[in-house]
């Protein structure tokens, strides 16, 4: 784990710097995000879901500029701006031709397309790009010019040993969103460890207030509520915890008989019907409805949701998915999503100089302006962190942000794996499986896709 002790460090360095150069980031948005940081389609936009179609006017205006392509799940209006600060470090001698996919689809399109020796010249990707690199999909780019001034944290999920393979865009993280009126006007102090939480909800359903607010149907936050909980009180808290993601992704332990007691704590959210089969059954945009319509809570989300909260009036903060102690806490996150060239590019000139323009200050500051909640690995980069994050502010600023996910991904694709625990998730809610039978089923999916 020296390499993850490494990123840490780095993070806290990149952390600290952005209180004077600002990299903490609050932008616009009305998606969701899923587990990499990247956003998920809306409803709307799953309807037409395999579908794809090149942003409008993208590459309007540019005469005879060469196409540059790349597709990813971000919603074409969020890219706009990104896309127009692209072309203008491009300068006129290519241009980009974006491609909306719709995220519920975006692996396997990419991947069929890779597969076959084709695909966009830039292949963007957030936790499965390790995957990419294992599979040999991109080029390696070790000494590109461009890479100078990201901090090395930013290529946690683009290294393979020393060598390089891509670039993150920005870096995502995600924690509890709480109504601040609700808990003044039940009396109910903001929690700081887990048993406080479950003596806030406690408090809130004696009042007739429903504590929390999950979509399970198609959200995983009830995965990142329940991550949280670990990172803090296994990852972080004991000597085993920092080793055992590796060996874990490398098969030499399992979650079963290390996990289990972890899981069977965080569960009295389900024994105590806070999560429950209902939820099941909702999606996690009406969740965020009923959470901004004060119907609940909390609601277990990110910074991507902060202007659909500010614009709705409410007066709300954010704490940190929470373990028993409040000394060194995490908040979950990492690198979203990180671009690296298609080693099948028939346009490698352009392809070579779109990188050099993703990683540019003012691309980066795109991204960072057009992604609610984030911050960069890019030096140089600024934005200011809000009031709302009073209580995780000094968790950001310490670095400590991280996720299991991404070190899972050392020897597995683990996207496949988070999207297995989202789904056991919904029956653990419902109580059709245990917490044993949760952690037996990760461990079965893992044996089942581990690279070696």
């Amino acid at each position: 784990m020296e390499k993850e002790k490494t990123m840490k460090k780095k993070i806290v360095s990149l952390l600290t710097a952005a209180i004077v150069t600002a990299s903490l980031i609050v932008g616009c948005g009305n998606t969701a995000q899923d587990s990499t940081g990247g956003e998920t389609a809306s409803a709307s936009e799953t309807d037409a879901a395999g579908e794809t179609a090149p942003a409008e006017s993208e590459s309007e205006g540019w005469g005879d500029a060469q196409k540059v392509t790349f597709a990813c799940w971000y919603d074409e209006d969020d890219m706009v701006p990104i896309i127009a600060a692209i072309n203008e470090k491009l300068g006129g001698e290519y241009v980009v031709e974006y491609t909306y996919i719709a995220r519920n689809d975006y692996n396997n399109v990419l991947g069929t397309q890779l597969a076959a020796g084709e695909g966009p010249d830039i292949v963007a990707d957030g936790t499965n790009f390790p995957a990419r690199i294992k599979a040999g999909n991109v080029k390696e780019i070790t000494g590109a010019a461009y890479l100078k001034g990201i901090n090395e944290a930013g290529f946690a999920l683009c290294k393979d040993g020393d060598k390089i393979y891509g670039i993150p865009s920005y870096g995502w993280f995600s924690g509890v969103w709480y109504n601040k009126d609700i808990f003044e006007q039940n009396k109910v102090a903001v929690p700081t460890t887990f048993d406080e939480l479950v003596a806030a909800c406690d408090a809130l359903s004696a009042n007739g207030v429903q504590p929390m607010g999950f979509g399970l149907a198609d959200g995983d936050t009830g995965v990142h509520s329940l991550l949280g909980y670990i990172e803090n009180n296994f990852y972080e808290a004991s000597e085993e915890g920092k080793s055992f993601d590796e060996e874990f992704a490398k098969g030499l332990k399992t979650m079963d008989g290390t996990l289990n007691q972890y899981v069977k704590e965080w569960s009295v959210l389900v024994e105590k019907g806070y999560i429950n089969d209902t939820m099941v059954g909702i999606s996690n945009e009406q969740a965020l409805s009923d959470f901004i319509a004060g119907k609940t809570a909390i609601f277990n989300g990110g910074p991507w949701q902060y202007s659909n909260l500010q614009d709705a009036g409410m007066n709300f903060g954010m704490i940190p998915n929470l373990g028993s102690s409040t000394e060194n806490q995490y908040l979950n996150g990492g690198p979203a999503v990180n671009f690296g060239i298609n080693v099948n590019t028939k346009n490698e000139s352009g392809a070579e100089k779109l990188m050099e323009a993703l990683a540019s200050v003012e691309v980066q500051q795109a991204f960072v302006d057009a992604n609610v909640g984030g911050f960069s690995y890019k030096e140089g980069v600024k934005v200011d962190i809000p009031d709302e994050y009073e209580a995780v502010k000094d968790i950001l600023e310490n670095g400590n942000v991280a996720c299991c996910w991404d070190r899972w991904s050392v020897n597995m694709p683990s996207q496949s794996l988070f999207d297995e625990a989202v789904s056991q998730m919904q029956g653990l809610a419902a109580g059709s499986i245990t917490p044993d039978d949760f952690v037996k089923a990760l461990d079965a999916k893992a044996e089942s896709i581990r690279y070696e």
